[in-house]
C-alpha cells in the first residue's frame, strides 16, 4: 500500500510540474485551445469508451483465467478504432456547420482527439491491469514513464517548434503511443492465450454488454455536460483566451482535489470494502458511516486549504500570465468538492441501485447547472460557470443521499465534531486570506511558498486533532 501511495505522489508531482511548465510556455489563448481539445476528447471517451472499459475491467480476471484476454483486448481495440472513426466524422461535421472549435485546424483536432481515444485508452487499460498479474514493478515504471516521456517531448516541441496546444498534446500522444506498445508487450508476454477462442462475440454476449453499458453511458454523458460541456459555450461567448485563464485556475482546483481524493481513497477504500463484506451485520451496516466520517472531514480540509491558498497557488503552479486566476481556484474548489461528495455518497449507494438509477440524479444535476449558468451569465460573466457546476453538484448530492440514506440510522454521522472542525477551518481560512491581502503587498514565488507551507502546517494540525482517532485505528488495522 505504501508503495502505491508513493507512486501516486510521484505521479502528482510530475503532473503539477507539467502544468507549471506548460503555462510558462503556452499563452492563455493556447491554454483555451488545450481545454477545448481535452473537453472534446473527454466527451467521446466518457460516453463511448468508459462504459465498455468498465465492463472490460470487471471481466478481466475471468478472461485471464480462461485464456482469452488477448482476444478480448483485440476486439476492444477494434471498438476503439470504430469510435475514433465516428469521432473524426462527427468533428468534421461540426467544423463544416460552424461549431466553435477555437480556431484550431480540423486536421490537428481530429488527430489529437482520435489518437488519444486509441492510445490513452490502451494505456489506461493495460497499465493498471499489470497490477492484477503481479507485475508491480512494470506498473509503477510505466505510470511514471508515460508522464516523464510526454513532458520531455511536449517541452521539446513547444520550445523548439512552436508554443501551441497542438505541439504540447502531440508530445503527450507520442508518449502514449510508445508506452502503450511497451505495456502491450509486457502484459501479454506473460499471459496464456487460448487460440481456439473466437475473436467475435455472439449476439447473447453483445446483448449482455449493451445492457450493462448503456445506462452508464447516459449517466457519464450527463456528467460531462454538467462538469465540462459548457466550455465550448464559454469559448464562443468570452473568447479562447478567457477560457484559457478559466481552465488554468479551475484546473489547479480540480487537480489538487483529485490528488487528495485519490490518496485518501487509496488508503481508506480497501477497509470500506472489507467492512461491507464482513460477517458481522453491525460492521456491514456501519461501513459507509465509518468511511464518510473520515472522507467528509478530509474533503472539507482540502476545500478550505485550497480557498486559503488561492492567491498564492497561481504563483507557485502557473506561469506569469496566469497569476490572477485565484477566483477560479476558489470557485473551482467548491465545484470539485461537490463532485467528491457525490463520490462519497454513491460509493455505498451502488450496492442497492441498478445502473439505470444513476441517470436521474445526473440529469437533475446537469439541468440545474445549465439553468443557473444561463440565469447568471449576463450579470456575472464567466464566473457563473463554476457557480453553476457547484449548484448542479449539490443537487446531485442531495438527490443521491435522499434515495440512498434517508431514514437509515446507520448512516448518521457525528455532526457536532464536524461542525466544530468547520468552524476552525473557516477562521483559519479567513486569517490566511487577510494575511495575503493586507500584509504581503506584492507576493512573489518565495512569499507564496511560505504562505502555502504555513497553510499546510496549520491544516495538518487541525486535521490530526479531529481525525487522529480514525487514523490511529487505520494503522492498528493494518
Amino acid at each position: 500500500m505504501l508503495i502505491s501511495l508513493l507512486g501516486r505522489v510521484l505521479q502528482f508531482i510530475i503532473a503539477f510540474a507539467s502544468v507549471r511548465i506548460m503555462t510558462q510556455l503556452l499563452s492563455p489563448a493556447q491554454m483555451g485551445v488545450f481545454a477545448l481539445i481535452t473537453t472534446a476528447t473527454s466527451f467521446f471517451a466518457l460516453f463511448f469508451i468508459n462504459p465498455v472499459g468498465m465492463f472490460f475491467n470487471r471481466r478481466l480476471h475471468a478472461w485471464l483465467s480462461g485464456g482469452y484476454a488477448k482476444q478480448r483486448f483485440s476486439l476492444y481495440v477494434v471498438y476503439m478504432l470504430g469510435v475514433s472513426c465516428f469521432a473524426a466524422i462527427l468533428i468534421s461535421i461540426c467544423h463544416v456547420i460552424g461549431v466553435f472549435i477555437g480556431g484550431i485546424s480540423l486536421f490537428w483536432f481530429v488527430i489529437l482527439v482520435c489518437g488519444s481515444l486509441i492510445f490513452n485508452t490502451a494505456i489506461q487499460t493495460l497499465v493498471p491491469s499489470l497490477n492484477m498479474i503481479d507485475r508491480h514493478g512494470a506498473f509503477a515504471v510505466l505510470n511514471l514513464a508515460v508522464l516523464l516521456l510526454g513532458l520531455f517531448i511536449s517541452v521539446f516541441f513547444s520550445a523548439f517548434i512552436r508554443p501551441t496546444a497542438e505541439m504540447w498534446l502531440l508530445g503527450t500522444l507520442l508518449s502514449q503511443v510508445v508506452c502503450s506498445a511497451v505495456a502491450y508487450k509486457i502484459f501479454f508476454g506473460k499471459v496464456v492465450t487460448n487460440s481456439s477462442i473466437p475473436l467475435w462475440v455472439n449476439s447473447s454476449q453483445f446483448e449482455h454488454v449493451t445492457r450493462f453499458c448503456w445506462p452508464i453511458a447516459i449517466a457519464v454523458l450527463l456528467q460531462w455536460l454538467h462538469m465540462q460541456g459548457y466550455r465550448f459555450f464559454l469559448a464562443d461567448s468570452f473568447g479562447i483566451a478567457q477560457l484559457g485563464l478559466y481552465s488554468a485556475g479551475y484546473g489547479i482546483a480540480s487537480s489538487l482535489m483529485s490528488a487528495a481524493e485519490t490518496i485518501f481513497t487509496t488508503w481508506f477504500q480497501p477497509q470500506f470494502y472489507k467492512d461491507v463484506n464482513a460477517a458481522c451485520s453491525t460492521q456491514r451496516n456501519r461501513a459507509w458511516a465509518r468511511y464518510a466520517e473520515v472522507m467528509i472531514p478530509s474533503s472539507l480540509l482540502f476545500l478550505s486549504a485550497l480557498i486559503a491558498a488561492s492567491p498564492a497557488l497561481p504563483r507557485l503552479m502557473l506561469g506569469s500570465a496566469f497569476h490572477d486566476v485565484g477566483q477560479f481556484i476558489v470557485l473551482g474548489a467548491l465545484a470539485e468538492w461537490t463532485r467528491v461528495m457525490v463520490g462519497i455518497v454513491s460509493l455505498n449507494a451502488h450496492r442497492h441501485m441498478t445502473t439505470k438509477l444513476l441517470i436521474a440524479p445526473n440529469a437533475i444535476g446537469a439541468a440545474g447547472a445549465y439553468i443557473v449558468l444561463f440565469a447568471l451569465l449576463n450579470n456575472f460573466g464567466i464566473v457563473a460557470a463554476p457557480v453553476a457546476v457547484f449548484v448542479g453538484g449539490v443537487a446531485v448530492f442531495l438527490y443521491m443521499y435522499k434515495i440512498a440514506y434517508a431514514g437509515d440510522v446507520n448512516a448518521k454521522l457525528e455532526m457536532s465534531k464536524l461542525a466544530l472542525m468547520s468552524f476552525f477551518l473557516t477562521l483559519s481560512t479567513a486569517l490566511f486570506l487577510w494575511l495575503q491581502s493586507s500584509i504581503i503587498a506584492q507576493p512573489d514565488f518565495f512569499a507564496s511558498l511560505l504562505v502555502c507551507i504555513g497553510i499546510g502546517a496549520v491544516w495538518a494540525t487541525v486535521g490530526w486533532y479531529f481525525l487522529k482517532s480514525v487514523l490511529i485505528d487505520k494503522v492498528r488495522l493494518k
